[in-house]
């Protein structure tokens, strides 16, 4: 891909935005925040700033910087979402009764297409899943994968049209009525505003209206349907705190462990229960905590190990024979993946 200074833009708060988003999923998975939407609205803020950080790198991208494109996607989710997945795959085949329905999910997961039919049958195979439904929060991370295939479709591909502000102002109307991932299409509306018409979002006039956008949904938020406002919501924050400056290590860090804190959480609940449970807390507060501190010390050795290691070494790898191999990887296992869910269902 080109060296172009507008691609490197950092949002050092971008980093804080994670790891909380993937903390108060952590939470609300281990018990500590009991109110429902709480992980949704996480989830809603990932979304808006991946639309609004891929966005940005493909509104700027050409045909030929594609397969750079995807052999950065891959190297930075597939490498650590296998990981998580595989660990899942291991402790399931440990612990449940194997089945077809508990292969059938497995391949969902493996071809990025758990969240279109996974979540449908959550409430009637549970038990079939493995480790009783945990992973299911992987269709977060399997949407976005359908969405690093899709966006580069109609923002590299199909030109103007693609890249037209008032494409993106629809497709996102459309995904906000149809509650599929709106903030994610409001991410990339706001990008391609932000690239055909300047940095609009740092003008003090809009910086107020984006502050009235955000208290107006976090009420409607918290007294109506959350999936109404959170898109909203989700991209307010974002663009609020879309401030160019500098990385900090710590920053780096916290924003780093974000993606393996979000996969791997579950380990710190069953490690904190299997210790709990030999000492006599199991179900207290004290269990919850102890779940948080192990997701937060695995996440960091993961991050560590595994995702600061591919960031840092991927260029290393890299060639266009590899890349346009990864790239019809990439549709083909989404492919398998719909052509056996639709045969199955």
């Amino acid at each position: 891909m080109r060296t172009n200074p507008k691609l490197k833009t950092y949002y050092p708060y971008f980093d804080y935005v994670r790891f909380i988003a993937a903390s108060i999923v952590m939470f609300y998975h281990d018990g500590l925040i009991k109110w429902e939407p709480s992980g949704s609205i996480a989830v809603d803020v990932f979304f808006a700033l991946s639309g609004w950080l891929i966005g940005g790198i493909l509104v700027r991208s050409r045909k030929e910087d594609l397969p750079r494109f995807y052999f950065n996607r891959a190297v930075r989710i597939w490498i650590p979402y296998f990981a998580a997945l595989a660990l899942v795959v291991v402790v399931s085949l440990l612990k449940d009764p194997i089945n077809l329905k508990w292969f059938e999910f497995i391949l969902y997961k493996l071809t990025f297409v758990y969240n279109i039919f996974g979540p449908p049958q959550l409430l009637e195979y549970k038990d079939m899943m493995p480790l009783d439904g945990t992973g299911n929060h992987f269709w977060s991370v399997n949407a976005e994968e359908q969405f690093y295939l899709f966006a580069p479709v109609l923002l590299v591909l199909l030109g103007k049209f693609g890249r037209n502000p008032i494409t993106w102002a629809l497709l996102s109307v459309i995904a906000w009525h149809q509650h599929l991932y709106a903030p994610i299409f409001l991410g990339v509306f706001a990008a391609i505003c932000a690239f055909k018409y300047g940095d609009f979002y740092e003008k003090p006039l809009v910086k107020v209206i984006l502050f009235v956008i955000l208290i107006t949904s976090t009420f409607g938020i918290i007294y109506s349907n959350y999936q109404y406002f959170s898109p909203a919501f989700s991209i307010s924050i974002v663009l609020l705190l879309a401030i160019k400056g500098e990385k900090s290590n710590f920053g780096e860090f916290l924003g780093g462990i974000s993606y393996p804190l979000y996969l791997n959480h579950w380990i710190g609940v069953f490690a904190a229960n299997s210790i709990s449970g030999i000492f006599g807390f199991r179900g207290t507060f004290y269990s919850i905590v102890l779940a948080i501190i192990i997701g937060y010390l695995l996440s960091a050795t993961m991050y560590l190990l595994i995702d600061k290691q591919c960031l840092k070494h991927r260029s290393k790898f890299y060639s266009y024979a590899g890349g346009v191999w990864v790239t019809i990887s990439a549709y083909l296992m989404i492919v398998i993946g719909l052509s056996f869910g639709i045969f199955v269902w």
